[in-house]
């Protein structure tokens, strides 16, 4: 939603992305989450360098708003006379 606002929009989800992975990639890399519950990831997913996991983050957001599916759609005029 935010992403529709053209360059501000465009970075706030920036900021708001790197913000988000920051702890997700200090826990998947440094404290070995990754390396000790996906074992049978290939080495290289085990850990993954910092700007790959924004990337990760990026794309699975835009996927996330381009595949869910709107189940209603409300519009309300406000007429008066």
């Amino acid at each position: 939603m935010i992403n529709s606002i053209p360059v501000i929009g465009w970075l706030l989800s920036l900021v708001f992305t790197i913000s988000s992975s920051i702890p997700f990639w200090i826990i998947w890399t440094h404290f070995g989450l990754g390396s000790r519950y996906a074992y049978w990831l290939p080495e290289v997913y085990q850990s993954i360098p910092f700007w790959h996991c924004v990337g990760l983050f990026i794309v699975i957001s835009i996927l996330k708003s381009s595949l869910t599916p709107k189940f209603a759609n409300v519009t309300q005029k406000n007429e008066s006379k």
